[in-house]
């Protein structure tokens, strides 16, 4: 009774609220029943690659420095809407609830895997500023809580650049490039480590992340996103390894 009184109190003063469309919910939720049903929840059997779902698979057979990535959702519906109200409306409270369904796929998912450590993907310092925080920390943070791993701001973002949104899928991978770095004091060397991101589309920007990670030393790279878009759907889906 005397842990609940806290919890309870704080809740008087502020209530919870779902992520996804910001009715009032219980104290230990996250998402209303309303929207609970209504999510486009990425389904097993995953592309090993890209996370979708084998029939829906976008990722190209292109190679990629992360070994997987995983996300809850499709960025659609009412996933879209709570990545844009976390994103750029400011309810924060919105990363509570991508992270209790990521955290629900990384345990599925990735089951076994011991992760030293986990990154989310930086924004410029610009971006940080103008926004008060970055969404993907936020997210990484709250992850973090739930499978008993830290996240720490282990890169930077050396420049502005445009978003990945208004660009072609060639224009994204020119776009990242080069402009991620270590941040200075930050040891990588020999960790297996979890980068995570808000959205997925062509993994231009997670790739560029795991390939900074890979270059100072990291053993391992996985991948974990709030919600993966819906891209033109390949011929065949991989089902090994990262071969071409």
């Amino acid at each position: 009774m005397k842990t609940m009184l806290p919890r309870r109190i704080g809740a008087w003063f502020f209530p919870r609220r779902c992520g996804f469309c910001g009715r009032l919910v219980k104290i230990d939720e996250t998402v209303c029943g309303e929207c609970k049903g209504e999510l486009p929840r990425v389904l097993p059997p995953l592309c090993p690659l890209c996370g979708r779902e084998k029939g829906r698979c976008a990722c190209r057979a292109h190679r990629r420095h992360f070994l997987r990535c995983v996300s809850p959702f499709y960025y659609e519906g009412l996933a879209r809407k709570g990545i844009l109200r976390l994103k750029l409306y400011g309810k924060t409270y919105a990363a509570e609830a991508f992270a209790e369904a990521m955290a629900q796929t990384v345990k599925r998912e990735y089951a076994g895997v011991v992760f030293d450590g986990i990154v989310p993907v930086p924004v410029s310092r610009r971006t940080q500023k103008a926004r008060g925080y970055n969404q993907s920390f936020l997210l990484a943070s709250a992850l973090g809580a739930r499978i008993g791993c830290q996240a720490e701001e282990t890169l930077a973002k050396l420049v502005e650049t445009p978003a990945q949104r208004e660009l072609s899928a060639l224009e994204r991978s020119g776009n990242v490039m080069g402009v991620f770095d270590l941040r200075s004091g930050c040891c990588v060397t020999g960790k297996t480590l979890l980068l995570v991101d808000d959205i997925l589309t062509t993994g231009a920007t997670l790739d560029e992340c795991a390939k900074i990670l890979k270059i100072y030393g990291a053993a391992e790279v996985y991948a974990a996103v709030g919600a993966a878009a819906m891209l033109e759907k390949t011929t065949a889906c991989q089902t090994g390894e990262n071969t071409v």
